[in-house]
């Protein structure tokens, strides 16, 4: 069973190439090659040289007045055969060396061919083993009548066998190989694009679960330092807004984690989310003000995840906590069109000191919001 299963298995590379004919090697390369050449070349070589050692023998021993006549249409025939195989496959390799178009170098290789085989069919013996009516002397009209249509439809068989023989020895097959090879090639190219293309949108799921994980943190951090500075000043207060707190994170965290597996979520939960934040900190600030502005149909609208939450925190911390007296924070969502396509614009808009101003932040937020922003 060893011995079955061993003689079975196909053989090493590299031994398969050792032993391999010139043909055999050829067809590993891409076809109207120069390397393909190369070695296409190499496998006519021993059947050329057999064919012009039976052909020498039988104008050898050729007998009679025909002998001259059959040793020229031999000899013709041997030019037909070298420049069949050779001519048109040469101008084809010439062809594919240009760099041309797809569609251009198919026409220009498929032109090719055809014009090796045309220029070989001209020197082709199909006229001249046939009888003429001077060779028979004393002939009747009717029997020069009827040796002239058997010479015509001699002539017809013979360009049909010719035009046959020179198809395939002129690459026929080589050309409907190398369109097969070019589809498959063709279709291997596509099928590493979308390799390369799963490979980098993982990339990029895996990029944007990270700076997602970033968000998070950040969002509790911000927020708990906002509890600990009430605590401090107003422990009653604090107690209120830990309470608050609680019932937040109760009801948001568990989406904030299903959230940051996905790539879009709709804009109502967010905008909820954001809401629920801004009562807690107007819990700790009485005089903010806030308003939430979207109507209703663009509630199911898609949105990145935990991006709209990270505004507004900027909006609290780098805005209306450095500002003294009464604030005001407003959240939009509008449907407007640019250019030709028609897009959701969110606007975080607070009244508090403004960009440019002395702030503590690092900017963090807005970094990760355009860092998704660009991988999305």
């Amino acid at each position: 069973m060893e011995t079955t299963t061993l003689h079975d298995q196909p053989l090493p590379h590299s031994l398969a190439t050792r032993i391999a004919g010139w043909g055999s090697i050829a067809r590993q390369y891409p076809i109207f090659g120069k390397t393909w050449f190369g070695y296409r070349v190499r496998s006519f070589l021993a059947p050329l040289g057999l064919l012009t050692g039976v052909l020498v023998l039988i104008g050898a021993f050729i007998p009679g007045s025909q002998a001259a006549l059959v040793r020229g249409a031999l000899l013709a025939a041997w030019l037909v055969v070298v420049l069949a195989l050779f001519l048109g496959r040469a101008l084809a390799v010439l062809v594919c060396r240009q760099g041309w178009p797809a569609q251009r170098e198919a026409a220009g290789v498929v032109c090719a061919l055809l014009f090796g085989a045309l220029c070989t069919l001209p020197i082709t013996p199909y006229t001249r083993i046939n009888p003429t009516p001077a060779a028979i002397p004393n002939a009747t009209p009717q029997q020069i009548e009827r040796l002239r249509e058997q010479t015509r439809e001699n002539q017809i068989v013979n360009l049909v066998f010719w035009t046959l023989v020179l198809a395939w020895l002129g690459g026929g097959a080589d050309l409907l190989a190398w369109f097969r090879q070019r589809r498959l090639l063709r279709e291997n190219e596509l099928l590493g694009q979308v390799a390369r293309y799963k490979d980098e949108r993982n990339e990029v799921e895996m990029r944007l679960s990270i700076l997602a994980s970033q968000v998070e943190p950040h969002f509790l951090f911000n927020t708990l330092s906002g509890v600990r500075a009430a605590m401090l000043s107003d422990p009653a207060r604090g107690v209120a807004m830990i309470d608050h707190l609680v019932d937040y994170l109760r009801a948001t965290i568990p989406q904030l984690r299903a959230d940051r597996a996905q790539t879009f979520v709709s804009l109502g939960s967010q905008l909820d989310a954001a809401q629920a934040y801004l009562g807690i900190i107007r819990a700790r600030l009485p005089r903010l003000a806030f308003e939430v502005d979207c109507p209703p149909e663009l509630r199911k609208a898609a949105i990145p995840p935990l991006m709209l939450i990270s505004l507004v925190e900027n909006a609290v911390k780098h805005g209306i906590e450095l500002k003294k007296g009464p604030a005001r924070i407003r959240i939009g969502a509008t449907r407007r069109q640019a250019g030709d396509a028609e897009v959701l614009e969110l606007a975080v808009a607070d009244d508090g000191i403004g960009f440019g101003k002395a702030t503590s932040g690092s900017g963090i937020g807005l970094s990760n919001i355009r860092e998704r922003l660009t991988h999305l």
